[in-house]
């Protein structure tokens, strides 16, 4: 017998938007007996910091990835999932759709930050990214607060 998903990743940053995503992807885990993967990935591409800075930075970085992976980690072990969590760093998009490849995951679950349309023009969208570059199947978990455009 197959199972629908066996490796479901969940891509966290933290926020609001990433919890809904992240309740979404245990569900699906423990409904479909799929181990679970955390991936939080740190972008420091835009920082050129100073020695000193740099430590700051680097201290504040691994503290929002702390945060966000035990957020997964409690929520996984409170429903009895099997989990393993990974903090990588580059391109966030880029890095989901990589480990994805590399763990051989059937779905890669992502928060929805809700941004109007000319933010998503402008910033892109790291969803949008992993929807366009991913060979497996994506689903979006858009908050119930999110605005309509």
């Amino acid at each position: 017998m197959t199972t629908l998903y066996q490796k479901i990743i969940i891509a966290t940053d933290g926020t609001e938007y990433a919890k809904k995503a992240v309740n979404a992807a245990v569900t699906l885990s423990k409904l479909t007996g799929a181990k679970l993967y955390g991936v939080y990935v740190s972008d420091v591409s835009n920082i050129t910091p100073t020695s000193i800075e740099w430590e700051v930075v680097a201290e504040n970085i691994k503290r929002e990835a702390d945060a966000a992976l035990s957020y997964v980690c409690e929520t996984a072990k409170a429903e009895q999932i099997c989990f393993e969590s990974v903090n990588l760093s580059g391109s966030a998009a880029q890095e989901i759709v990589q480990y994805a490849n590399t763990i051989e995951a059937d779905l890669i679950v992502v928060g929805a930050a809700g941004k109007k349309t000319i933010e998503r023009i402008l910033l892109g969208s790291v969803s949008e990214k992993v929807i366009r570059n991913a060979k497996q199947q994506v689903l979006v978990v858009k908050s119930p607060n999110t605005e309509n455009e």
